[in-house]
């Protein structure tokens, strides 16, 4: 379980600007993550709670540390929740609460958290088949849990070739949403010799860019580290910048804090069908 648990996460596919920009969306383009969330969360409304779910879970995966960290992680996850229960087919709200319990899942270290994940991303598909994060966030699933090993493959059914063909559909290129290109230099940075020099040069695409949020520039020193790896071609470098990548690096996995009940989220499209 331990191998699983270090899969369990991917990054954060929420750093392009809305069509309707949402409440707190200048302070969480600037970088007070905290204020957005404060923002999305007195608005109310399903966008409102879907943007400060985002801001949640960037502030736990990557700026908090311990007890608070996780603290905001099942804050970010009540608010997508909420934001469901007001709007059931927020593209936003239900990716973020995916990613979510991706977090919760390798806290725990139980299967259900990531499985339940999944699920959700498959119903993005669904829901939006020509949206190219729907695709990419699922890629990334299959290409975080797959590069566990056997055990994690086994038993949360991912598959590398799965990601390589949810990436295709995403349809990666330059222009595409800055931590979704981060995602597939990461997938590259794990294969061959020829995959690895794709990685190189997609990475070093991603330094060059300029108009940044201020997530963006997170991922960015990342990626920085990982295109250092890459051009010395050192296995151990690339194992060991791709690991630092993840986020939620910083969170206590004490088990005093209870974990956030499965029960209480929204019903997934197939079990409302089935009336399970």
């Amino acid at each position: 379980m331990k191998t699983i648990a270090n899969a369990l996460i991917f990054s954060l596919f929420i750093s392009l600007p809305l069509a309707a920009q949402p409440p707190g969306w200048d302070a969480f383009v600037s970088g007070d993550f905290e204020k957005a969330r404060s923002a999305g969360q007195k608005d109310g409304s399903a966008e409102g709670l879907a943007h400060a779910c985002r801001a949640g879970l960037i502030l736990a995966g990557f700026k908090e540390k311990g007890t608070k960290a996780i603290q905001s992680l099942h804050m970010a996850i009540r608010n997508c929740n909420a934001a469901l229960q007001l709007q059931p087919d927020h593209f936003f709200a239900k990716m973020s609460l995916a990613i979510g319990l991706s977090y919760e899942g390798r806290r725990l270290k139980r299967p259900s958290y990531p499985l339940r994940a999944k699920a959700y991303l498959q119903e993005l598909i669904v829901q939006e088949p020509m949206n190219p994060l729907g695709h990419g966030a699922l890629a990334a699933w299959h290409s975080e849990v797959s590069a566990a090993g056997f055990i994690a493959r086994i038993a949360l059914g991912a598959r590398r070739s799965k990601a390589e063909k949810s990436f295709k559909l995403a349809r990666i290129r330059e222009g595409t949403d800055y931590a979704l290109r981060f995602e597939y230099v990461k997938f590259l940075a794990r294969g061959n010799k020829k995959m690895r020099l794709l990685a190189l040069a997609e990475a070093q695409s991603l330094i060059q860019e300029s108009k940044l949020s201020a997530f963006d520039h997170i991922l960015k020193k990342h990626c920085e580290i990982l295109a250092a790896a890459l051009e010395k071609n050192s296995k151990r470098a690339i194992k060991t910048a791709l690991k630092q990548a993840s986020a939620f690096q910083n969170a206590s996995s004490e088990r005093e804090v209870a974990r956030y009940p499965l029960e209480q989220l929204v019903r997934l499209t197939a079990e409302q069908g089935t009336g399970k």
